[in-house]
C-alpha cells in the first residue's frame, strides 16, 4: 500500500498490497512535516521515516474497493509491524519509509 502525500492530503494507492507500506511524496521535508500534522495523518520522525496514524491509514485504505479478506490481512499486517518493531507502543502509529513519489 502506497500512501501519497501532498499539500492537499493523503491518498492510498493499491490498498490490497499490504506487503509494501510506504509514504511517497514530492514535498520537501518542511512541507511534508506540515502536511502530515495538519491533516492528522502522522508525523515526520526524520527525513527518511514517518509515523502514520493507523486509524487514519485504515480509513483511507477502505475508501477504495478492497479484495475479500482484506480486514484479516490488515490485522496481520499490523501484527507483523508490531513484531518488527514498527508499531508504536500505544499501537496507534506505524513507522514507514518516506520516498520520492514515482511518476
Amino acid at each position: 500500500m502506497i500512501v501519497r502525500m501532498s499539500t492537499a492530503g493523503a491518498v492510498v494507492q493499491d490498498p490490497d498490497d499490504l506487503a509494501d507500506l510506504r509514504l511517497d511524496t514530492e514535498l520537501d521535508t518542511e512541507r511534508l512535516r506540515k502536511a502530515l500534522t495538519t491533516t492528522g495523518t502522522g508525523e515526520l520522525t526524520d527525513d527518511g521515516t514517518a509515523l502514520l496514524d493507523v486509524a487514519v491509514l485504515r480509513s483511507l485504505a477502505v475508501m477504495s474497493p478492497t479484495a475479500p479478506g482484506w480486514s484479516k490481512r490488515w490485522v496481520a499486517m499490523i501484527e507483523d509491524a508490531e513484531r518488527r518493531g514498527l508499531l508504536s507502543a500505544d499501537r496507534r502509529s506505524v513507522r514507514v519509509p518516506v520516498s520520492p513519489a514515482r511518476r
